[in-house]
């Protein structure tokens, strides 16, 4: 093999791993941009359920106080209910 065409050959390897390279590193970018939005998205929606998970404790809470036999009786009492002397 001569020395030009060695040279072209070299030259193309060259070329062709330095566009390569920029694909690899292109792929690498778009990949940490991807992992950073979809972090942020899984901390806003953790967030949510975070505010929901205590929104349904506190309706719980609150289901389980109209349940209850002080609610009967706070009711009673608002609506004028007087229990006899027994």
């Amino acid at each position: 093999m001569n020395e030009s065409k060695r040279n072209k050959l070299v030259a193309a390897i060259t070329v062709n791993v330095v566009i390569l390279i920029a694909v690899l590193v292109a792929v690498v970018i778009y990949q940490i941009v991807d992992i950073c939005v979809l972090t942020g998205r899984r901390n806003k929606l953790q967030a949510e359920i975070d505010d929901i998970q205590q929104k349904i404790e506190s309706t719980q809470d609150t289901l389980e106080y109209y349940k209850s036999e002080s609610y009967l009786l706070d009711k009673a009492f608002e609506f004028g209910y007087v229990f006899g002397d027994d």
